[in-house]
């Protein structure tokens, strides 16, 4: 099997030659320029020989084009940091404007793909996947707690920045798949019942992310829903449009065998990437191995549960990638 049918047999549910693998991690300095962080997708991508490829720009990108003041890194250990909020007052969600995708941080993004694409097709082709932050992450990332604030107390400004937000995610979701994407690796960070009632999300989570994933739905089959924390609602991945789930398996409920037991689509999961930074390769092969044994092996790709720490040594990746080849 070659990368993109052992990647769409997994997702299927079909027979695999082996167990597909993907890992991700950010690199703060490289990504500052479409170039660098085009360079060091490649370069981490070949190193591992991965069979699926996530373009990971720095986790503010996103925002950075409605005025974030960021502190950029100097290494690509560190990650950037948010000055101060872009939006401290209710008012400020109706001042919000829709981006042009092509320019700034969202440019650069899809320039990152469009210089990819190539490295990529030199190989054994693998699919590509762009980050996508959900409207509501991306207004929490614009606001910090006061967003939380706002949605009980001012909420049809919340919501009428939310419309903004989304039809600009809509618009760049596409752009990326224009830009030569397969897919996109949707982020949702907020999907959380320790932050949010269930209704709660509902009405500002699930409504927003909607508009972007049935505008996408007839454009691309490879959707992949990520639920990050540790409390997640994992029955968005039965609702929304996507072909597969990714969470943090080892940290939150439900197990890989829950997962299979609670949802027909495909797990982005198993591997823990506290194990991965702090385990020996031995630890890490032997987790591979229970991944195997509770899912046995079927509608899997091994991934990371979340990006990878930066320090994480590169013999645990390699034990990582070693085990999954083990048939």
């Amino acid at each position: 099997m070659n990368k993109r049918e052992r990647v769409w047999a997994a997702l299927h549910g079909e027979p695999v030659d082996r167990l597909p693998v993907t890992l991700w991690r950010h690199f703060h300095r490289q990504d500052q320029t479409s170039e660098g962080l085009a360079r060091a997708t490649l370069g981490f991508y070949r190193r591992y020989d991965l069979d699926l490829v996530k373009v990971t720009p720095s986790g503010l990108y996103a925002i950075e084009d409605w005025g974030a003041s960021i502190s950029q890194s100097g290494d690509d250990d560190s990650p950037p940091r948010l000055k101060r909020p872009v939006i401290e007052t209710p008012a400020g969600w109706r001042r919000l404007a829709g981006l042009a995708v092509e320019q700034g941080a969202l440019g650069r993004g899809l320039q990152a793909v469009r210089a990819i694409g190539p490295g990529l097709a030199r190989d054994d082709a693998p699919p590509l996947l762009m980050t996508i932050f959900s409207p509501l992450t991306l207004a929490y990332k614009l606001a910090g707690d006061a967003m939380l604030q706002h949605l009980r107390e001012r909420p049809a400004d919340l919501h009428f920045g939310l419309a903004t937000i989304a039809e600009t995610v809509a618009r760049y979701s596409l752009a990326a798949l224009t830009a030569g994407a397969d897919g996109i690796f949707f982020a949702v960070q907020l999907a959380r019942p320790s932050l949010l009632t269930a209704d709660e999300y509902r009405a500002f989570g699930e409504r927003y992310d909607r508009i972007v994933l049935e505008y996408l739905a007839p454009q691309t089959k490879l959707i992949i829903l990520h639920l990050h924390g540790k409390d997640i609602f994992f029955d968005l991945a039965n609702r929304y449009p996507a072909i597969a789930v990714s969470w943090h398996d080892r940290e939150a409920s439900p197990s890989l065998r829950e997962a299979q037991e609670q949802t027909s689509k495909a797990l982005m999961a198993g591997l823990e990437r506290d194990l991965l930074a702090t385990g020996s390769p031995e630890e890490v092969t032997e987790q591979v191995r229970d991944t195997r044994r509770q899912t046995g092996g079927q509608h899997l790709i091994l991934s990371s549960n979340c990006v990878l720490h930066p320090a994480t040594p590169d013999a645990n990746l390699q034990a990582a990638v070693q085990a999954a080849r083990e048939m």
